[in-house]
């Protein structure tokens, strides 16, 4: 019941601040044998010359049942410049795996939208197998592993003329997951996605986002970069993009 009461007051809060980009990856590291909550912040306000305010923030649930894993995840990112409102952007997950010893099947699911990126709303449900190459450690909380799996894509995209442009594809997906601890309390989370599209490869998007770790107990601090690239956009805006965030995770 005490984790119940923490879920929901952290789940008000995530409806105040978050971020856009989903890493249930990285509460793999804390999942006991039962239930993990995992919730970080990041943030960023400026004042002066400029009025900047950015909030990101991600909560994820995860528990085992069995030989089953269910992710639960919710996140939103925030970003307000001399008081106008930039970005107010949504992302929710739901993921499930089933294991094979190390290795998995999964399934899941995504909607989000991304204001940068014209991005009215992405609907994603798909599924693939995930094969460990690497564990140490007693708990196997060091590993390696790589997966493949297909997805169904529904994107709506806003456009200058006011009329929505509206994609529908299937994409490959592959992946590659890792975590390294070394040195005492500091680890190292990676997560590489490679997603192509179905009816034309010349179509593919790449995101890869390295998470560095401090962590004491259930409390820890971490440096992040995310990395995405897209070929073909739908609609005028960059390639690419990047950006460092520092942020602060509690895990219960």
């Amino acid at each position: 019941m005490k984790k119940l009461i923490v879920f929901f007051w952290l789940l008000g809060l995530s409806l105040g601040y978050s971020q856009s980009i989903i890493n249930t990856e990285s509460i793999l590291k804390d999942i006991d044998s039962t239930s993990t909550i995992n919730f970080n912040i990041e943030g960023d306000l400026k004042y002066g010359n400029i009025k900047l305010i950015e909030l990101n923030n991600q909560l994820t649930y995860a528990k085992k049942i069995g030989g089953n894993l269910i992710r639960l995840s919710l996140g939103q990112e925030y970003l307000e410049e001399d008081d106008e409102k930039l970005a107010n952007d949504w992302v929710g997950q739901a993921r499930f795996n089933h294991y094979l010893g190390l290795n998995s099947i999964f399934a899941f699911a995504q909607m989000q939208n991304a204001v940068s990126l014209n991005l009215k709303s992405r609907y994603l449900f798909g599924g693939g197998y995930r094969q460990n190459l690497y564990s140490g450690k007693k708990d196997n909380s060091n590993y390696f592993d790589l997966s493949a799996g297909v997805f169904r894509e529904l994107e709506t995209y806003s456009q200058e003329n006011d009329a929505d442009l509206k994609i529908k594809n299937w994409r490959y997906s592959f992946s590659a997951f890792s975590n390294f601890n070394f040195y005492k309390n500091f680890s190292l989370n990676t997560s590489v996605y490679y997603q192509l599209n179905s009816a034309n490869l010349e179509d593919a998007r790449f995101f890869v986002e390295p998470r560095l770790y401090y962590k004491l107990n259930n409390f820890g601090i971490y440096l992040t970069n995310r990395y995405r690239y897209h070929s073909t956009p739908y609609v005028p805006v960059k390639r690419e993009d990047q950006e460092y965030l520092f942020g602060l995770e509690v895990s219960l």
